[in-house]
């Protein structure tokens, strides 16, 4: 027995040593200084242009929609861009906007770049300025809907309308589209991509928001890094019952309905039941990162034949962003009771939030749960639930196009491919692609990504010129 563990611990300081061999090997380029790619006027007009925008409060609603601020931000839109609305064929689904320019050769695969012009709601409490003032702050544009996501409609537009000035006219079609209702999972985007799909058209690549270039998309990295959406998780709600007697709270039996709800909560809490798997992109991911990372970072992650159980033990405890790559997570955010203190509820009932994973669909995630649910007699019923979305293909010269602009435009950071968590409008043009893909070429921080859908949501100025510029480059150069 001796020899045996003398040679399994052999083998293993063998592995290690090639590992750290190969760990030595994985050298990135020096961080490169960033020096923004634009000019104080450039920058000027995106503001003043993307702060017009703001202004107008397009908030979308789950209930019959009122669209007379969308058709007030239509107008803006087309003073703001004049040259878009007199060149492209330009079509109006109930408030959903659709561009249409036509490039030199009609048979190739044409480009799709998307956004939406609703945003959620905002008051002006907290606020360093009026929610849709569109203020500029020491170089950072305030308002609700500047980072999300009428900056993307904002270096979308005004690189078609600098490239129309300049007369230039793409290689292929290239289509923006703009929904009205995503932040409220309406049928904005979907009716597009139908509208789209009778007319028979399927797009080489569909660039939609979702990525950004982060200035530290995971903790520890020397360099910001372009997250690129290859996928997005799914979505579902539940309603999970307890039924009872009720009864006077003064003499309560044991394991009354409330109970059975909160030791169920706590045993999904604790377990984390839910199957965790490393997708062949989200490894992708680390491999690209690895070398923004100090030696022991950059041995686990550039070295997962060896080291991926080590990694999917310790990324849950790390990080939530760690779990929920790998993962179904679940995510308890509704309550109801009795409606009074001393009377033990008869049916008391969780809301539960789930963000299914590709490999663990919503049937599948909803059967782990519904095991658990037995075990405390619980009654589970879906409210809504949508899968997953399709993978992207990191291997097409699509995402081999994008991802090779990326760097030489932006040479101080990295890029690599990424599961979005939340859902965009993207999901829905699957079915015209194989590339729909989530980027904004706009440089984000941490604070400004948190700001989305919060107080002082914000985005700096010289990034959106300099995300003008990069799409201009891609237009110009797409010819696949």
């Amino acid at each position: 027995m001796g020899y045996v563990l003398l040679a399994l611990l052999g083998i293993f300081l063998l592995l290690l040593l090639i590992a750290v061999i190969r760990t030595l090997c994985i050298k990135g380029a020096p961080a490169a200084a960033f020096t923004p790619a634009c000019t104080e006027s450039e920058a000027r007009l995106c503001a003043e242009k993307l702060a017009a925008m703001v202004q107008i409060p397009s908030v979308s609603r789950r209930e019959d929609e009122d669209l007379s601020e969308f058709y007030r931000l239509h107008e803006v839109l087309a003073e703001q861009f004049p040259l878009v609305h007199e060149k492209l064929e330009k079509t109006v689904l109930n408030g959903t906007l659709l561009y249409r320019w036509k490039g030199l050769d009609p048979e190739k695969k044409p480009i799709l770049l998307m956004g939406h012009q609703d945003v959620v709601p905002a008051s002006d409490e907290g606020w360093r300025v009026p929610a849709y003032s569109g203020a500029v702050i020491d170089g950072a544009l305030y308002g609700r809907g500047a980072m999300d996501c009428k900056s993307t409609m904002l270096v979308e537009l005004q690189a078609v309308e600098e490239l129309l000035r300049e007369g230039f006219t793409p290689a292929c079609d290239v289509w923006l589209e703009y929904s009205i209702n995503e932040e409220t999972g309406g049928d904005g985007a979907a009716a597009a991509m139908r509208y789209l799909r009778d007319k028979g058209i399927r797009f080489a690549i569909v660039l939609d928001e979702g990525g950004a270039i982060v200035d530290e998309a995971v903790p520890g990295m020397d360099r910001p890094f372009a997250v690129i959406g290859i996928t997005e998780k799914g979505y579902m709600d539940l309603k999970i019952t307890a039924k009872g007697k009720g009864g006077h709270s003064s003499t309560p039996p044991r394991h009354t309905p409330a109970a059975r709800l909160f030791a169920f909560a706590h045993e999904i809490e604790t377990k984390r039941p839910f199957k965790k798997a490393l997708l062949p992109e989200v490894k992708e991911m680390f491999r690209s990162m690895a070398p923004s990372f100090g030696f022991g970072m950059r041995l686990v992650m550039g070295n997962l034949w060896l080291f991926q159980p080590l990694l999917m033990a310790l990324m849950p405890v790390v990080s939530p962003f760690g779990e929920a790559v790998m993962a179904t997570t679940c995510c308890f955010t509704m309550m109801k009771g009795s409606d009074a203190a001393n009377v033990i509820p008869k049916e008391p009932y969780l809301v539960a939030n789930l963000r299914t994973s590709v490999h663990q669909n919503c049937a599948a995630s909803l059967a782990v749960l519904q095991r658990y649910a037995k075990k405390y007699d619980l009654q589970i019923e879906v409210i809504q639930q949508r899968d997953a979305s399709p993978v992207s293909n990191i291997h097409s010269k699509e995402y081999a196009f994008l991802t090779a602009l990326i760097r030489r435009e932006f040479p101080d950071i990295g890029a690599a491919p990424y599961v979005i968590m939340g859902g965009t409008d993207c999901r829905h043009f699957h079915a015209l692609t194989e590339n729909a893909l989530r980027f904004a070429p706009v440089r984000v921080t941490n604070a400004q990504n948190a700001s989305c859908h919060a107080v002082d949501e914000n985005v700096t100025v010289a990034s959106l010129a300099e995300g003008v510029r990069f799409l201009k480059t891609l237009l110009k150069e797409y010819d696949l």
